[in-house]
């Protein structure tokens, strides 16, 4: 949305069927908050002219769930449904869960030259609750206790979220058109120990893009507008979820305008990619206070340009890119003293990343790798901070940091059923100008919530009707705040799945059951952090040995 802010939870990952990760920066195309983007597609590949899947799971900690999906096609339409609903009790005390979710997507062909996409998608959340981060001892002894200050307050969210969207592309001999619309509706309650937050938010945007395309140079002009329309109510939190007096109550608008191109060059072997891009991101309130703004307003230009070579397989590669992260309107009121109005000290977060590599295959795909350095300078890094035990999270501007490292990926197809994968990241991210808010220098200091180096790897054994894979991650330790005071213990999972596939007809139903189990040994680990969390409670124990078996069945 316009502010920045992602809302995956509308997103079920059962449906996702493709994800595609964009390293570095991205600003010049995606915009605000696009330090990394990452590409996620619901739409399957189905070839028959309708299709029908039912999937239930049972697992442990109570879990449910049900998920249900079509799709029908023909020359001139194409369309997908689908619904979900999960219910859980959670592995940790206090962290049920119930999610309701449903979408469609849509293609419809207008003409020869022209075709309209759609979309729409909506949860509900009526539960899920929060138990809190831990600190080290409970953690490690006491993994499922909920923090008793959470479980009294209530805490935990309700969300009822609705979205739609169409996209028209128009083709023709002057170039291609792509004009694409959106709005959203999200309305959040979010009891916390001191204070419930409330919000009805009303989004949308509008994007156009020109592409035109020559024999050896192609390039792409684009607008975008977005808004974003926050109501905003918070309270007291007397017990149970029970509001009290208000603190804050206020409307909050933001607008976002953009203006961007991108080009291509190809010169033999060579191709030369550059990009630019303008934001203009204004934050406004009806509600002013004394001692805050009211009104905030960040700009940003946004270059990028990067070169590549190919040569046989492999292709050599450069880029050097720029993104920016303008506060959100969470970061922008939460402060300090509370109240109304807006932070008026905190600034964009602004990066520069220059990278270098070389990707390709052997033999005929069937060895396959990507091998990449990069360097990332940030200015200004927004980092969280708490004051008082269960009080809310502020933010504040970080000054440097350097981020530089390493990212390889390898996959291997041993044979026609065999495929192995492997892909690991080495990061030295450390702060070199910053200080705390007590004046403390951070110079030199590890950022925290960063693993310097993650390695994970996967095998998937086809035999005939059956499927099996295990799955390998290793985590190193890591810093849980600023000082570098606490640690993340670093910790290795295993995963594994199995599944026997039975076509009845080659146009029948075709059955598959399956279980999977995860921490297959049962090691004790935190999965996250609550970077710089009051008194220690920074760790938010994941669970240990658990398993979800089902059956799906498509016709």
């Amino acid at each position: 949305v316009a502010d920045g802010q992602t809302m995956l939870n509308i997103l079920d990952p059962a449906f996702i069927r493709r994800a595609e990760l964009l390293r570095g920066p991205a600003a010049t195309y995606w915009g605000n908050s696009s330090g990394g983007v990452l590409y996620l597609s619901t739409t399957p590949n189905y070839q028959q002219e309708m299709n029908f899947r039912l999937k239930t799971m049972a697992g442990s900690f109570g879990t449910q769930q049900v998920e249900g999906e079509f799709s029908l096609r023909n020359p001139n339409h194409q369309m997908t449904g689908y619904t979900s609903y999960l219910n859980t009790n959670g592995y940790r005390d206090y962290s049920s869960a119930q999610v309701l979710r449903s979408g469609v997507t849509g293609s419809v062909n207008l003409t020869s030259k022209s075709h309209l996409q759609y979309y729409g998608a909506a949860i509900y959340m009526p539960k899920a609750q929060h138990p809190s981060a831990l600190n080290a001892f409970d953690a490690q002894n006491n993994p499922t206790d909920a923090v008793s200050s959470f479980v009294n307050a209530g805490a935990g969210k309700q969300i009822t979220q609705g979205q739609v969207g169409l996209s028209y592309m128009l083709q023709t001999n002057a170039g291609i058109l792509n004009i694409t619309g959106y709005t959203i509706y999200r309305d959040l309650t979010n009891p916390l120990p001191f204070g419930i937050i409330t919000v009805g938010r009303l989004a949308g945007g509008l994007r156009a893009t020109y592409d035109k395309e020559w024999d050896s140079f192609k390039i792409q002009l684009g607008l975008e507008s977005k808004f974003q329309n926050d109501d905003r109510e918070e309270f007291d939190n007397i017990g149970d979820a029970t509001r009290g007096a208000t603190t804050v109550e206020q409307v909050e608008q933001v607008w976002n305008q953009a203006i961007f191109s991108t080009a291509t060059y190809t010169l033999g072997q060579f191709h030369i990619l550059g990009g630019i891009r303008y934001d203009r991101i204004n934050f406004n309130t009806d509600a002013n206070s004394p001692s805050q703004s009211g009104n905030r307003t960040f700009q940003s230009v946004s270059p990028s340009l990067g070169v590549s070579y190919r040569f046989g397989n492999q292709n050599i590669f450069a880029n050097v890119s720029t993104s920016f992260e303008a506060p959100t309107t969470t970061e922008l009121v939460n402060r300090p003293g509370g109240g109304n109005g807006f932070n008026p000290d905190l600034k964009p977060e602004q990066t520069v990343g220059v990278e270098t590599g070389i990707r390709g295959h052997i033999q005929t795909n069937t060895l396959t790798y990507d091998v990449a350095f990069y360097q990332l300078w940030i200015n200004d890094l927004l980092f969280p901070y708490q004051l008082e035990s269960n009080g809310p999270t502020f933010y504040q501007n970080q000054g440097e940091t350097s981020h530089s490292g390493i990212e390889a990926q390898l996959g291997w197809n041993v044979r026609q059923n065999l495929k192995i994968s492997a892909n690991t990241t080495v990061t030295h991210a450390e702060f070199v100008q910053a200080q705390t808010v007590d004046s403390v220098s951070l110079k030199g200091n590890e950022v925290p919530g960063i693993a310097p180096f993650r390695l994970s790897g996967k095998i998937n054994w086809n035999p005939g009707n059956f499927l099996l894979s295990l799955t390998y991650n290793h985590i190193s330790s890591y810093m849980a705040d600023n000082l570098n005071s606490a640690k993340n213990e670093a910790y290795n999972i295993f995963d594994a799945s199995f599944s026997f596939r039975k076509l009845f007809s080659p146009k029948g139903a075709e059955v598959q059951p399956f279980i999977n189990v995860n921490n297959l040994f049962n090691t004790r680990y935190n999965g996250s952090v609550t970077v710089n969390a009051f008194g220690g409670r920074y760790f938010e124990p994941a669970p240990g040995r658990s398993w979800q078996a089902g059956t799906s069945v498509n016709f």
